[in-house]
């Protein structure tokens, strides 16, 4: 009987012979007893060795040091999308915490505010004819540089007002004088948010009486008669609201 180097040679060669063969292109009858040989010599192959013929199979198992190498990433995979998710979740804990101290401080300011000023602005009761009042008026016409710095009463028809950010500028006229009005939101001159919407919310050629310093402005006020001074409104009350158009 061959030996198993005898048997794998002439396999080997049988082989090249059938990869001849086809690749030359001939028909199929020709080559096919070629590799009836070959599966003979195979069979005998097994008998002699006690094995198939071919390469040995390759082990698909891991090796230890493989298994352990893929265990160690698995774990840093772990350890950091843990890290992500503390991470993450210490960020939303903060915005959390930042928005309730924002609306805190925004609640604390509003409570603050309520009521600031209230006695500031309104509608004025009606006048009792019998009633005597201390107040003193300055006729429009009367309002000059001479006399910034002081207080002033002054009472008129509201021409018109227009908002700026958080304030207004109003036009105050009696006879054939105006003046300027200025007023902004401030808390601690007791101006609130609600007086400037107040102010905003009168309808044009409303009498109102207006009240506050009088100031010589940067440069002269061109829709006014009294150019060179204006209001820095810190009261206002309406004395006869006119329709609205």
């Amino acid at each position: 009987m061959a030996t198993e180097e005898e048997i794998t040679a002439k396999i080997g060669g049988l082989g090249d012979d059938i990869k001849a063969a086809k690749s030359g292109g001939k028909p199929k009858e020709e080559w096919e007893p070629l590799l009836a040989e070959m599966l003979t010599l195979k069979a005998t192959f097994k008998e002699v060795t006690g094995k198939d013929f071919g390469p040995p199979k390759q082990d698909k198992k891991k090796k230890p040091a493989e298994s352990q190498g893929g265990q160690q990433a698995s774990d840093k995979n772990k350890e950091k999308n843990a890290k992500k998710a503390a991470a993450k979740a210490e960020k939303e804990a903060k915005k959390v915490k930042q928005r309730a101290e924002r609306e805190k401080r925004e609640k604390e300011k509003a409570d603050s505010l309520a009521g600031v000023g209230q006695d500031n602005f309104g509608d004025a009761p009606l006048v009792q004819s019998q009633k005597i009042t201390d107040k003193v008026w300055t006729p429009i016409g009367d309002l000059k540089p001479s006399l910034a710095g002081t207080k002033v009463l002054a009472r008129g028809h509201l021409q018109n007002s227009r908002s700026l950010g958080k304030g207004t500028f109003v036009l105050l006229r009696s006879s054939l004088y105006s003046v300027q009005g200025v007023c902004f939101e401030n808390a601690d001159a007791g101006i609130s948010k609600e007086m400037i919407k107040y102010i905003v919310s009168l309808p044009a050629e409303s009498v109102v009486d207006i009240e506050g310093m009088l100031t010589v402005p940067n440069e002269p006020i061109d829709s006014a008669t009294q150019k060179m001074v204006e209001i820095q409104i810190t009261g206002i009350h309406c004395i006869s609201k006119a329709k609205s158009a």
